[in-house]
């Protein structure tokens, strides 16, 4: 399962515990040490591309200055290759950073929320004043659109699908857990058919 998301939605509690009820693993920050583990670079490198886009004139830009790791590093071929080893494992649970982009066969899910209920949860969660959640947010947004475009393509992130989409408005986090195992039964049962 992948899960894309927006900053503020809930998508990682629903995420940590659909995990937990399933017994699946769940790959958020862990990724990230994948990532760094197959490039053979520091977590520090992977965090500086981390659903950001580091152009290649900033890349190059450091590796004059000395910071040769990032320069020299290939963010998307570590990503894919990480992720792709994570699907072979199965029984996993990915969390952004596009992972439904690199994995189509995926059941694919999208949570996200009104920006109203993004900020009032921002708040809540990381006691943050209104004005901080709102800034917060945007520059999430624009900083996560950004490194999607930029790391696959505008026509790629712009005609992406999902197998389902939760509105976190209408649901709290045991009813999207609910709705995606329950989605995800007729998955399997549809694929195991196609597979006959």
């Amino acid at each position: 399962i992948t899960i894309s998301r927006r900053m503020g939605s809930g998508a990682r509690i629903v995420a940590a515990k659909l995990a937990q009820e399933l017994g699946w693993s769940l790959w958020d920050r862990e990724l990230l040490e994948a990532v760094a583990q197959d490039a053979h670079v520091s977590k520090r490198v992977v965090e500086a591309f981390d659903e950001r886009a580091v152009s290649e004139i900033e890349a190059l830009a450091r590796s004059m200055l000395g910071d040769y790791e990032v320069g020299g590093f290939l963010y998307l071929k570590h990503l894919a290759r990480a992720v792709a080893t994570i699907a072979k494992l199965g029984n996993a649970i990915i969390l952004g950073r596009g992972a439904n982009l690199l994995l189509p066969q995926a059941m694919n899910i999208r949570i996200d929320a009104s920006d109203e209920r993004r900020i009032a949860n921002m708040m809540a969660y990381e006691q943050l004043t209104r004005r901080e959640a709102e800034e917060k947010i945007h520059r999430s947004d624009r900083e996560r659109l950004e490194y999607l475009i930029s790391t696959f393509g505008r026509d790629k992130v712009e005609n992406a699908r999902y197998d389902l989409t939760i509105w976190m408005d209408e649901f709290d986090t045991d009813d999207a857990v609910e709705i995606i195992k329950t989605a995800l039964k007729a998955w399997c049962r549809h694929r195991e058919e196609r597979r006959r």
